[in-house]
């Protein structure tokens, strides 16, 4: 059984000889001190550690914003740089560090930038729809790679593009002007699904919306159904008559008050789980039982710590990964104070559990 057919089995809750071996990766400095413990530089890690090779790519039709800002430096020091980011937003970035940059100005003030911001989401722009998109989604198919198209950013898209501080006076005062903003978008996106769904087999729609921090979600349950809850439903609408039942929502932070609110949108696949967040998967499980598929969940501190934590933290997983539905891996990948052991330690144990030694 390849990777992906793993990966898609697990998360339907079908049989499986066993879930997918993916745990998470290195940040690039974790990979630089793993080489100095041994690990042979330029290694293949996937090889190397006996991970399933599990890669999933976006069709290449464009459903943001295009054409696209340009990402370059403004102010070069020696510590840090000043840039305009992938977002077009002004960013002090500390050279050699993994920390999030300083935020200085965004692109988007508010419902004075409706009208450029109408043209970068125009769905009928030359150039969203690259001329092979139909054979790089084969080719894709045929090396063994997972399909995927972007179902939408309802709360992200504004939050990265204008600040949340800004964002949260924009639902108050310029309710019609968030409302433009996420109908284009999600037109843009539904442009992308309507000319490949007939082409081409998605195995899932993916969301990003990063709409929770630590404490809970950055917006109400009554915020959410009026600003979101309509384009995922518009989403939805596209997809059912060909058959995509994997809607899955990559969102940082406590998003326990949002899982329900997500379900009544039919979007039930939900990633990082991130732990320092109070996401356990063992209690959304036992909550939630089959309604709910996850990926991630496993705590990097544990990760840091020892092989005794280690083993005993896989062992209060096995239940929700033996119960399918969940692949478990290191939130936002795997942090520098993670040693090579450790980490051979936690793909050793998750190996143990997947029957494979």
């Amino acid at each position: 059984m390849d990777a992906l057919t793993r990966w898609l089995k697990t998360m339907r809750f079908e049989a499986v000889d066993r879930p997918p071996l993916c745990p998470g990766g290195p940040w690039e400095s974790t990979l630089r001190r793993w080489e100095r413990e041994g690990l042979p530089k330029g290694a293949d890690l996937t090889d190397y550690f006996g991970l399933d090779r599990l890669t999933f790519r976006h069709i290449a039709i464009e459903t943001v914003l295009h054409p696209p800002f340009e990402e370059r430096v403004l102010e070069d020091h020696d510590d840090y740089v000043i840039k305009l980011d992938r977002h077009g937003a002004r960013v002090k970035d500390l050279k050699n560090d993994v920390t999030m940059p300083e935020f200085l100005e965004y692109p988007i003030k508010g419902s004075a930038d409706l009208a450029w911001l109408r043209a970068k989401l125009d769905p009928a722009a030359p150039g969203r729809i690259q001329p092979d998109w139909l054979q790089q989604a084969r080719a894709a198919r045929a090396a063994g790679a997972g399909l995927l198209c972007n179902g939408g950013m309802y709360f992200a898209f504004l939050n990265e593009h204008m600040g949340t501080e800004p964002l949260m006076y924009a639902y108050a005062d310029a309710p019609d002007f968030i409302h433009a903003v996420n109908d284009r978008q999600c037109a843009c996106c539904e442009m992308a699904l309507k000319t490949s769904l007939p082409h081409v087999k998605l195995d899932f729609v993916g969301y990003h919306e990063d709409m929770a921090y630590k404490n809970g979600p950055l917006i109400s349950p009554a915020l959410f159904r009026e600003f979101m809850t309509p384009y995922y439903q518009r989403i939805r609408r596209v997809t059912e008559p060909f058959g995509v039942d994997l809607h899955y929502m990559d969102s940082d932070g406590d998003i326990r008050e949002l899982i329900p609110l997500w379900l009544e949108c039919g979007i039930d696949l939900f990633a990082p789980m991130e732990v320092a967040a109070g996401m356990d998967v063992v209690a959304i499980r036992k909550e939630y039982g089959h309604r709910v598929r996850m990926s991630g969940g496993f705590d990097k501190r544990i990760l840091a710590a020892d092989k005794t934590a280690i083993q005993r933290e896989v062992e209060r997983l096995r239940p929700v990964i033996e119960d399918g539905g969940y692949v478990p891996a290191c939130d936002h990948g795997v942090p520098h104070d993670v040693s090579l052991e450790n980490f051979r330690h936690f793909v050793e144990c998750l190996k143990t559990v997947y029957g494979m030694v």
